[in-house]
């Protein structure tokens, strides 16, 4: 994947950062289809069992901050 195509808009990044930190016991955050299905082509969410889990690569990505 091309490494512009990697580059995440502030809202897209916002949802990252809500799947990141939404807990076990609570509710899934809801997030734009559009941007968990971009998440999701990127490999930094999951889909598990119908709930949005963060892969080690959005982990990373989190990490790494927006302007990476």
């Amino acid at each position: 994947m091309a490494e512009e195509s990697k580059m995440l808009t502030l809202k897209e990044f916002a949802s990252l950062l809500a799947v990141g930190n939404s807990r076990v016991n609570e509710p899934a955050p809801v997030i734009p289809t559009e941007h968990s299905n971009r998440l999701i082509a990127l490999a930094y969410i999951a889909d598990v069992a119908g709930r949005l889990r963060l892969t080690t690569l959005g982990r990373n990505r989190i990490a790494a901050g927006l302007s990476n």
